[in-house]
Formats: C-alpha cells, structure tokens, sequence
C-alpha cells in the first residue's frame, strides 16, 4: 500500500490505475487471491471508518484526490518553504494566478492539477489586507470568485492591466473602485469584501484554518449517515 501511497502523492491517478489498485485491494481482503467471487459488503463501506461500520482502509481514489489538493493548497497559500512551489511560480505560473491559469498546457500531471481548484475553491478563504498583494482579476478575493471569469470581454474598470494587484483600487484602507456605467461591474461593487488591518491572508475553511492530510481527506470522504 506504501507503493500506492507514493505515486498517489505524485500525480493525479488514472481512473483505471484505481480500479486496478482497487480490485486487488478486494480480492486480498475478501479471498486472499485473485479469483471468481462476490465481496460481502460494497467497497465503499469497507472504506468507512470502523466506528461507521467500516473496515477503515483508504479509498485509494479520495487518497489521490486529498494528497493532491494538499499540493494545490501550498501553491494557493504560495508557501515559499517549498521548493516545488518555487519552480511552480516561476516555471509553469509566470505572474499569472493558479485560479485561472490554462490547464491545457504543460504536461499530462500539471494538466490535472488545476482541475481541482474548483472543488477546492468553496473552502479557501481570502482575507483582504491594507495592501492587497492579490491578483485584482485573476484571485478569488471576490465572493464571485476571480472576476476575469465574470466578464465577456477583458475588463476595463482601470488603466491597469489583467495582472495588477487588488492594491490599485485600495486607498488608505478604502476602497477606490472607479465607478463605470456598466452592469457587470456593479456586483463587483455592491458586494467588495471588508479590508482588514494587516497582511493579506489566505485560508482555509476547517478549525485552524489549515488544509491537513486528514482534513483533505475528511473533506473528500465525509461521514456516512448515523
């Protein structure tokens, strides 16, 4: 199972590397060996923890799933610390945000990565500080999330461009959004978050804030019904 453990940490599995791991997994258990059968439970269940009913082994799937989101997570919090994270920004980002960058480039790994940002934006929360190092259109610090995908055509609020900071419509700790004669940027305005004193900060939706192995794992696979 370590095996697995490590390639899941690696790269987004293929479904069906998966069900492979996974016809293996219910053959060990149920039979000891690969053959003709019928398991007495669905694996799902057996997936469960045993206070749930369960057999408490690891779907291999939310495994994959939660470990990689893991690495979303440092990319998103931009942790520095990590070297992989560093060769991120400057190799495959490039000054563009992971909210928004083309998930049809690059290789086969970095191509998949991306598409879990969606699942993962729901539990990211981005605190807005006196001055925003965010992305202004390509961050979600919008409760609609980042507002280049709001527009049908490139946005033309200010005279900065696509990739200027939130700090260019702050000013002394207020906002200072052009106003424009146009429909789509009133939601932007009607509904600016709160700027708060400090830093910027970006977390996470669990108790502490931080997106752990176990929380990522919690928020793939949640609790059966009682």
């Amino acid at each position: 199972m370590s095996l697995n453990i490590y390639w899941a940490m690696a790269f987004i599995l293929p479904k069906g590397i998966i069900r492979e791991i996974d016809k293996w997994l219910r053959c060990f258990l149920w039979k000891g060996a690969l053959g003709d059968g019928y398991p007495k439970v669905t694996w799902n269940q057996v997936c469960r923890p045993l206070g749930e009913g369960g057999q408490g082994i690891r779907d291999i799937l939310v495994i994959n799933l939660a470990l990689m989101s893991r690495h979303l997570w440092k990319i998103i919090q931009e942790n520095r610390d990590s070297i992989w994270v560093n060769w991120i920004y400057h190799v495959r980002l490039r000054s563009k945000s992971i909210w928004t960058v083309n998930d049809r480039m690059g290789s086969w790994g970095w191509r998949k990565l991306p598409r879990l940002r969606q699942v993962l934006r729901p539990w990211v929360i981005y605190r807005v500080g006196m001055g925003s190092s965010f992305l202004l259109w390509h961050d979600p610090w919008h409760s609609l999330g980042p507002l280049i995908l709001q527009f049908s055509r490139e946005p033309q609020l200010t005279d900065s461009s696509v990739k200027e900071k939130l700090q260019e419509v702050i000013s002394n700790g207020q906002w200072n959004w052009p106003l424009v004669p146009d429909i789509e940027s009133l939601d932007i305005i009607f509904f600016l978050p709160t700027i708060h004193r400090g830093d910027d900060r970006i977390s996470c939706r669990v108790e502490g804030g931080q997106f752990s192995n176990q929380e990522a794992y919690a928020f793939f696979h949640p609790p059966g019904p009682s």
